[in-house]
């Protein structure tokens, strides 16, 4: 079964493949979640529109302990291993019933089903160090600093273009796809993946499901539109 602790710390993201397009996830210290092609996994992918059947209901489960994401693989034989990529490339096969946390703060798990293979993107909040203190007793000041590639800025520059103009809200994945020529999923994709690091960097966002909404207010709010362009 899938548990959850709602006191824990907000510890890490996973984005997955939902029919509708990219997902997200928060993950605490704590937790325990399931995932794969069932209605019992809280992060459930290739069951719609066409079911992948080599995708199994459970395919395995993320346990948040020790400020780090453990992967565990599900234990049912005749299940394909699952793979492990590093933010370095390295690949590691995760066998039936194993188990493995890499040390990076990204990486990602690939499911192998029969007509895809399956990524879920894990993003790992930075731990807090202990600043050195300032002569005088004060803190250094923390600054958020994104490093976007020159895609991201272009869609997150697209994203904001209607608030510009005077809307109350970001352009949909439609109107961003149509403005950059790519598909709605893929510019879908590079929004959670903006989101995924703005919560790397423990930068504060608004507490909505939108995500257009959280991370466009955010990037405005801390002055980081201005050098999207």
């Amino acid at each position: 079964m899938s548990e959850t602790h709602a006191q824990g710390v907000e510890r890490a993201v996973v984005t997955f493949p939902a029919p509708q397009g990219t997902e997200a996830l928060t993950l605490r210290d704590g937790d325990v979640v399931l995932f794969g092609r069932g209605s019992e996994c809280p992060v459930r992918f290739a069951y719609a529109p066409t079911p992948d059947q080599g995708v199994p209901r459970v395919a395995g489960s993320l346990i948040v302990v020790n400020r780090r994401v453990f992967v565990e693989s599900a234990s049912e034989l005749g299940h394909r291993a699952l793979t492990i990529r590093a933010s370095s490339g390295a690949m590691v096969q995760l066998p039936v019933g194993e188990g493995h946390s890499p040390r990076d703060t990204r990486f990602e798990i690939i499911v192998h089903g029969e007509t895809a293979p399956w990524r879920l993107g894990i993003t790992v909040r930075e731990t807090d160090d202990v600043a050195p203190v300032r002569p005088g007793g004060d803190l250094p000041t923390k600054r958020h600093q994104l490093e976007l590639t020159d895609m991201q800025r272009s869609v997150l520059a697209a994203y904001f273009e209607p608030i510009t103009k005077g809307r109350l809200e970001p352009a949909t994945h439609k109107e961003v796809a149509a403005a950059l020529s790519y598909h709605p999923n893929t510019v879908r994709e590079v929004l959670y993946d903006i989101w995924a690091e703005m919560f790397a960097q423990q930068m504060p966002m608004p507490d909505v499901s939108d995500k257009r909404i959280a991370v466009i207010e955010a990037a405005r709010v801390h002055g980081l539109l201005s050098t999207t362009t």
